[in-house]
């Protein structure tokens, strides 16, 4: 398969597939994949700078998927 035809097929992809693929692209160049431990697609792997000044670098962090919706309830208690 030629590297433009691997782009076409990788651009016809739908975005979080795309991440999918960047991330996993990613951790290749970083971490053997032997050693790599399986993560779902929302924790991010603080662990790589693991040191005693940062003892929470080795717990998984989940991002909930409505982080960034509008709280208009917030906004109204703080008008009060």
């Amino acid at each position: 398969m030629s590297n433009l035809e691997l782009e076409q097929q990788l651009l016809s992809l739908d975005l979080e597939e795309r991440i999918r693929i960047l991330q996993l692209l990613a951790q290749s160049l970083t971490v053997p994949r032997a050693s790599q431990p399986s993560r779902s697609p929302d924790e991010l792997d603080l662990t790589r700078d693991r040191s005693p000044e940062h003892p929470l670098r080795g717990i998984p962090m989940t991002i909930p998927p409505d982080f960034d919706e509008p709280m208009p309830e917030l906004w109204d208690a703080s008008e009060q």
